[in-house]
Parts: C-alpha cells; structure tokens; sequence
C-alpha cells in the first residue's frame, strides 16, 4: 500500500511538473457552487451591529487594544458536505488576499438558512471580499487557519469539488 501511494504521488508530481514542459495546460481553477456545496449570494445583507467589538493583542509585555464598529452580513443559503467554515478574505487592490481573515462563521453539514459572518474590521459599502467555504479537518469546530508547507496551504482547506473551489467574489450592500 505504501509503495502505490509513493508510485502515485510520484506519478501526480512528475506530471505536474512535465505537462507544462510539454506544453499541456494543467487543469484552470474556477469559482463558483459545486453539486454538493454551494454559497447562494443573491439577496446578501448587511447590518450595522449596534454594538462594538474589541480586540486585544497581548506580545510579551506589550498589550494593543483595538476598539472598532462592527458589521454583519447575511449569507442567504449555505450548502456543504461536511461539516466545515464559511470565511471572508478581503480584496485588496482588486486581489482577494488569501492570507487574511475578516470574518468566519462555523457552519455543520448540509444546508443553512442566513448565515451571518461579523466583519472583524469596519466596512462600508461597496467593499469587496472573497467568501468560500473551508473544511473543518480535524471536527473540533476550530478555524485552523494555521499555514502549513511554507504558506502554501492552510490546515482547515479550501473546499473544492474537482478544480471548481466553492467560492465567489462578493461587495457589500
């Protein structure tokens, strides 16, 4: 068993690193719903959350408060095949920036009704971010957004069905 699973992973590497040499494209990454995960957007909503969030940093003997208004917004309907996180990233000169978080919520297996996600920075709107859906890889219902493999993937991963990655690029109402 061992050696099939070397054979493969040597088999997968060597054609991710041949098809391009040869001049075959590797599979496009696309956004969007899956079959069994989706993120319905149309009729997203925002609320301005009455009350402010606070967010203190404690480094040795350096301790920052942060004091900020707060929004929520809405998302319509969630669909996911496993238990697992919905998340904004912020856009950031017309790039969402995967190495950020603005807000998450924890969302279980199968479908919800308005899932709201607070932002954990102000936000106006017409304010761009990437929602996606992550998965919750170990069921501990924590957002493991800790980087693992140099930055290259992060322990609760993005939900993909094939190359499709169930996401979509959303601007505050």
């Amino acid at each position: 068993m061992i050696q099939t699973t070397r054979k493969r992973l040597a088999i997968a590497t060597t054609s991710a690193l041949v098809l391009p040499c040869l001049g075959f494209a590797q599979p496009q990454i696309t956004m969007g719903n899956g079959e069994a995960n989706a993120i319905m957007i149309d009729g997203l909503t925002r609320t301005e959350v009455p009350t402010t969030f606070a967010q203190v940093r404690v480094d040795d003997d350096r301790v920052t408060t942060l004091r900020a208004n707060s929004t929520a917004i809405s998302i319509p309907e969630v669909t996911i095949a496993g238990n697992g996180w919905i998340v904004l990233h912020p856009v950031i000169d017309g790039r969402p920036d995967g190495d950020m978080i603005s807000g998450f919520s924890y969302v279980r297996r199968g479908t919800q009704q308005d899932v709201v996600i607070q932002i954990d920075h102000p936000a106006d709107a017409g304010d761009e971010f990437l929602v996606m859906l992550h998965t919750d890889a170990n069921e501990d219902q924590v957002f493991d957004f800790v980087f693992v493999e140099d930055g290259i993937n992060v322990e609760d991963t993005a939900v993909f069905e094939g190359t499709q990655m169930i996401a979509h690029l959303i601007e505050l109402p």
